[in-house]
């Protein structure tokens, strides 16, 4: 690989794997080997913002981030691009996801996600474990701000929920598993490469010399646009099979690169 400017890295099942929620610390020892090559580390993720930089604290003023799978990227403090949904279609999935009993709703914002929890467990599964900036409120179908990504949270599971969701909203939603548990959902035909595409562009970086680490199905488009995609060993089936070129950490591939620059 050759006149690298950019690598980017899927968090949950590339980064962080057998559900860890703390990063190895070796990572932001890599950033900033990077940094001193030119290149740039962005975290690519379905998360929010103000997650991911908690996430990467020690480099948090380092990195570029693409947040919730596409629809905002921010570097230096910038929100660079934001993809917004139809307000009536959002409040119809919301209020689709509100009457499922098996789901719970995730609004997702700039700084922070808002929700109106069903069970207290789901509250501190986000406050605590997945340690997003949690906005609790009465009404989600009257948040104040425009609409990005919607998650619905199953705790049995995301995939044997997906077709039913896929059929009702499809047409009109990007709808996408973006985890064991999270179906999330963006405006149509946003995905993780809308949002690093525009980023590129305002970096002035071409997408050929960039890298990009990936596990699930909501990583194939970026991983597409990138020049050089490359999926872990642990990925989905059809992630490993699409993208030949397979690791076992984040870190290790990093490493590769450093040694070849």
């Amino acid at each position: 690989m050759k006149n690298i400017q950019l690598i980017a890295s899927d968090i949950d099942g590339t980064l962080l794997l057998n559900g860890s929620q703390a990063i190895d610390p070796e990572i932001f020892n890599l950033i900033h080997k990077l940094q001193q090559k030119g290149i740039l580390f962005m975290a690519a993720s379905g998360r929010e913002y103000t997650n991911l930089r908690n996430l990467f604290s020690p480099v948090a003023d380092d990195i570029a981030y693409l947040c919730l799978n596409g629809c905002i990227s921010f570097y230096k403090g910038e929100c660079i691009s934001k993809e917004v949904m139809d307000g009536e279609l959002a409040r119809k999935l919301i209020t689709t996801i509100q009457n499922d009993s098996d789901a719970e709703v995730l609004v997702s914002g700039e700084k922070t996600c808002y929700i109106t929890p069903k069970n207290q467990s789901y509250y501190e599964h986000l406050t605590n474990t997945v340690q997003n900036h949690v906005t609790i409120v009465d009404d989600l179908l009257n948040i104040p701000e425009p609409y990005t990504k919607i998650s619905a949270y199953f705790k049995d599971g995301a995939n044997k929920h997906y077709q039913y969701y896929a059929d009702m909203f499809d047409k009109d939603i990007t709808v996408q598993i973006g985890g064991k548990c999270w179906l999330d959902c963006t405006p149509k035909g946003v995905n993780k490469s809308t949002g690093f595409l525009k980023l590129l562009a305002h970096l002035n970086i071409s997408a050929e010399n960039t890298v990009m680490f990936g596990d699930n199905d909501n990583d194939k488009q970026i991983l597409q646009a990138c020049g050089h995609p490359i999926s872990m060993k642990t990925a989905v089936p059809s992630i490993y099979k699409l993208f030949p070129t397979h690791v076992n950490t984040v870190n290790e591939g990093i490493i590769a690169i450093l040694d070849n620059k």
